[in-house]
């Protein structure tokens, strides 16, 4: 009876799904009939290209004179998403694969390598380093960033190491937060919903002295658990708390600022863990909380010396307490000091140049799947950077950088980069890269075992022989880290074309040749022993360690675009297509590549100006992950309804994963949690500004 009932219910939320969206588009269709509706874009084509972008070469610059692959996410992008995390905003860019593991955990990736700890993107606030060194990556549940404070998002596709250092290979994602003296006055927005749970924030700004300005916030977001594909509990609810502040100010000496966060996180979930006291499988699951707190402060000076120079220091501390159940325990600080100078000589050059200090320390234990050969760690990373950009005549830009950081596990790394601009009009722009980025090892890739799970007896075969009588235990198999381990290296060709071939639309291509050498693989590293359980049981160890022997290929397309269909609607695509060829020169650890198709649709319109309507589509192709059978190509729609009877007072409905009854996104292997069900849900949102 239940099954029937569960059934019925199911095709009639598909049923409404389809009048859902025949509805939207009628009405869609309808109204670009319409005439005399209030303009509603922000941004002309035109200004679009004359975007001021600063991730890419660290200064501000026009988006038409960017030799690189970059994407701009809006704050009014971001509020007409119906997002409600961080994660699902960068769905908005190109390039992106985000992809969900459970309530609040995520693997997000830009080209390749698509991890629960993906080692290869770097990721700022404000310009300040959020990768970790720990298990080289970010946890995104720690960003608890309110989407109301972000003033924009600049995403750059390929590798920014001679920009930003190690470990920006595949990307860079610089989050910009609003400047205090942009909110003033006290924002409540609060919402609930079956799937998302409630959530508020209150914010506060205002002046502090006569150039000076202040922000505070405090955010609250409770997340509901998910199913799991059998369709039980899948107890991976969450519950996120932040708080921070904001001062900018414009003195004599400078523009400069000073910010702080709080946070804390409890994550649940169920993890996979290795048990070989229990055949068949010799695996058992368990319910776990991870348990995340921290702070951070970050100050900045800007000081323009003379008009052909300017001089920016920043400074930031942060500490984290990281008890993640199936990792590890954790405590770190990480400290980051930087200078940086800008030189303009008249009619020709642009240098950049400046010098950086990271420090980290920490204390750490093992977790569920890890042990750890010491328990404290202290590793720095010492920088040198320049790039100077040339003007070579009317229209034509040549750009070379390099950047040397000098760090605890490897030494001296060099990652130089070249780059030609060529603006053929105000409207057309070519450009063309060649760069060269290295990511140096973790500490977990140094320091850490990693325990597997437990194979019965005879499924796994071993590269060495064993003795016969200890051929009926199970197998466990480790990864173990050693200091020899090394970096991994990228040489990535990219060009691309940004413009507007049209007055009304805007196109941006970029096509790309990515060569990673040197990458993370394994091998087998002794005979298999034994280990010991209680008097009687025992079982086999199969022992491998990490090697620089891996080599791959990725090449692919990404395509953005605005195409304005009047002055109310705007319709906006984001479509990637990548080859990801075979991985050669060892065994593969831990990885899941990018779809092969990702792509998004977004349409707005202003119905009048008071009311909204948006709707976004998105297809994610087919996705591979090691050991496992492939995840299937999925398509949802998300579609949002806002209302402001006030200017300052708006309601708005959101309805998500419209197509699709439910779906597994992702199978996380390092560590293993089992995986989360997306599912439909509709939530609703008040915000009030006074």
């Amino acid at each position: 009876m239940s099954a029937h009932i569960t059934g019925r219910l199911t095709h009639s939320m598909q049923s409404l799904s389809c009048v859902l969206v025949l509805m939207v588009l009628g009405f869609t269709l309808s109204l670009v009939q319409a005439a005399d509706i209030e303009h509603f874009l922000e941004l002309s084509l035109e200004d679009l290209l004359q975007q001021e972008v600063i991730t890419v070469s660290r200064r501000s610059q026009r988006l038409s004179d960017v030799a690189a692959a970059v994407h701009v996410i809006t704050a009014e992008d971001i509020r007409r998403s119906g997002a409600r995390s961080l994660p699902e905003v960068l769905r908005l860019a190109p390039g992106v694969d985000v992809a969900r593991i459970s309530e609040d955990r995520w693997a997000i990736s830009i080209r390749s390598h698509t991890e629960y700890l993906s080692n290869k993107l770097m990721v700022l606030v404000d310009g300040r380093n959020a990768y970790s060194p720990s298990f080289s990556g970010v946890l995104w549940n720690t960003l608890q960033i309110p989407l109301e404070n972000i003033d924009r998002i600049e995403v750059i596709r390929g590798p920014g190491g001679a920009t930003w250092g190690v470990n920006a290979v595949n990307g860079v994602i610089n989050i910009i937060t609003r400047s205090s003296h942009a909110i003033h006055g006290t924002l409540i927005s609060a919402g609930y919903g079956g799937d998302t749970g409630p959530f508020a924030l209150l914010r506060q700004g205002g002046h502090w002295g006569e150039d000076r300005s202040f922000s505070v916030y405090l955010q609250n977001r409770e997340g509901r658990a998910s199913l799991t594909e059998s369709g039980d509990d899948h107890h991976d609810k969450a519950d996120h708390v932040s708080a921070g502040f904001r001062l900018d100010g414009d003195e004599p000496f400078g523009r400069w600022i000073v910010a702080g966060n709080l946070f804390r996180v409890d994550s649940d979930d169920i993890g996979v863990v290795r048990d070989p006291l229990f055949p068949p499988t010799y695996r058992r699951v368990e319910t776990i909380t991870d348990r995340f707190s921290g702070m951070d402060v970050q100050a900045g000076l800007t000081r323009q010396t003379s008009e052909q120079s300017e001089i920016r220091f920043n400074a930031s501390w942060s500490y984290s307490d990281l008890e993640a159940v199936m990792l590890a325990d954790q405590q770190q600080h990480i400290v980051d000091l930087e200078f940086q100078q800008r030189l303009d000589v008249p009619d020709r050059h642009t240098i950049t140049w400046g010098a950086g200090y990271r420090w980290y320390e920490d204390s750490i234990s093992g977790g569920l799947t890890t042990r750890f050969d010491r328990p404290g760690e202290t590793l720095y990373i010492a920088s040198l950077f320049a790039q100077n950009e040339v003007l070579l005549n009317q229209g034509l830009r040549l750009t070379l950088g390099g950047r040397l950081d000098h760090n605890s596990y490897t030494s001296t790394e060099f990652q130089p980069t070249i780059r030609m601009l060529w603006n053929m009009t105000p409207r057309h722009s070519l450009w063309t890269s060649l760069s060269r980025a290295k990511r140096i090892p973790s500490r977990g890739e140094r320091t850490a075992d990693y325990i597997l799970t437990v194979a019965r007896p005879g499924q796994y075969r071993l590269d060495r022989p064993v003795d016969e009588s200890l051929a009926h235990l199970p197998i466990q198999g480790e990864v173990r880290g050693h200091d020899a381990y090394g970096s991994e290296r990228l040489t990535a060709f990219e060009a691309g074309y940004r413009g507007h071939p049209s007055p009304n639309l805007y196109l941006d291509l970029t096509a790309f040749v990515h060569r990673y050498d040197n990458l993370r693989s394994a091998t087998t590293e002794t005979d298999p022993d034994t280990l010991l359980m209680g008097e009687n049981e025992a079982y086999l160890i199969s022992p491998t360690q990490f090697i620089n022997t891996g080599e791959l290929t990725v090449t692919g397309i990404e395509l953005a675009g605005d195409w304005r269909a009047g002055e109310k609607l705007r319709f906006q695509l984001a479509y990637s297509y990548n080859d990801v060829g075979e991985f050669t020169g060892g065994e593969r650890l831990f990885s899941s590549f990018i779809p092969r198709h990702i792509a998004s649709l977004r349409s707005s319109w202003n119905l009048n100006h008071q009311m909204d309507l948006d709707l976004w589509i998105r297809y994610v192709g087919q996705r591979y992950q090691r050991f496992l059978a492939p995840l299937d190509a999925y398509t949802t729609m998300d579609i949002r309804l806002a209302w402001r009877p006030q200017q300052k007072i708006e309601l708005a409905l959101v309805a998500q994963n419209l197509l699709d009854s439910e779906r597994t996104e992702y199978y996380s292997l390092t560590p293993t949690f089992q995986p989360a069900r997306t599912r439909r849900g509709l939530y609703g949102q008040i915000r009030l500004g006074f």
